[in-house]
């Protein structure tokens, strides 16, 4: 990463895709058309590999002409290890980690960017348990399950956050560098709760969310149950530990 400073420049959007394709061409077009385009200096579409759908599609978008729009082939097997790869990417002041199954309203990238002009230094989260967030399409297994663990995070980190595990969120570089993340392999659990237990500023934002409408998600409920143990454990681990001393300058991750 290059060196930041305490102040909104530019944008980086990291896309996930694997099996979507027109819902991935429509979500880019999403991000072409936002008001706030000139802001964000790159849309990375981030694949599984090279023989999904959705690497087709990329490539295909790419080809086109979109200028902005890049296509980058994760590195890891799964898909934790893969958002631990994508900080390591940015080379603009703040980044956005979003998905192409078209679940996650686009149009919030505007109010992300419209409020990290004002505070650079605050992860701002569309957090679809918002009071005023519109939910259409989810189970009420998931809710249920997804609502006991965001209270269970809010009661252990005496916040009134009702979504930190929520991956929606424009997070600030210069946050991922001095709280020393360093690329690790549990940063897509971490990256909130972290910034939570350093009493980083944290805002969530009204959004609405849609049940995708193409391909399958690559969540069953044992990844499901999985996931929400580690993000339980991970958050019980960091609330248990010390806060960080957070680094200067020439001590920050590279």
């Amino acid at each position: 990463m290059e060196n930041i400073n305490n102040r909104f420049e530019s944008l980086t959007v990291f896309v996930l895709a694997s099996n979507e394709t027109e819902a991935l061409n429509n979500t880019v077009s999403q991000i072409k058309a936002l008001q706030y385009i000139d802001d964000i200096s790159r849309i990375v579409i981030v694949v599984k590999n090279n023989v999904c759908p959705a690497y087709t599609e990329a490539e295909r978008i790419i080809a086109s002409g979109e200028d902005k729009v890049e296509l980058y082939v994760q590195k890891s097997d799964t898909l934790e290890l893969c958002i631990a790869e994508l900080p390591g990417l940015v080379k603009s002041t703040h980044f956005v980690i979003t998905a192409a199954d078209g679940e996650m309203e686009i149009e919030n990238i505007d109010t992300f960017i419209s409020k990290a002009r004002q505070h650079p230094e605050r992860i701002i989260c569309a957090a679809k348990w918002h009071k005023d967030s519109t939910v259409q399409g989810y189970r009420k297994f998931n809710e249920l399950g997804s609502r006991c663990i965001n209270i269970f995070v809010s009661i252990l980190f005496n916040k009134k956050v009702s979504d930190p595990f929520s991956i929606y969120q424009i997070f600030p570089s210069s946050v991922y560098k001095r709280l020393n993340y360093c690329n690790s392999p549990t940063f897509c659990y971490e990256y909130t709760i972290k910034a939570l237990r350093n009493d980083v500023e944290y805002e969530e934002i009204p959004t609405v969310y849609r049940k995708r409408t193409e391909g399958k998600t690559n969540f069953n409920y044992i990844e499901l149950f999985r996931s929400a143990f580690l993000f339980c454990l991970v958050a019980l681990r960091i609330r248990l530990s010390s806060r960080e001393v957070i680094a200067s300058d020439d001590e920050v991750c590279e």
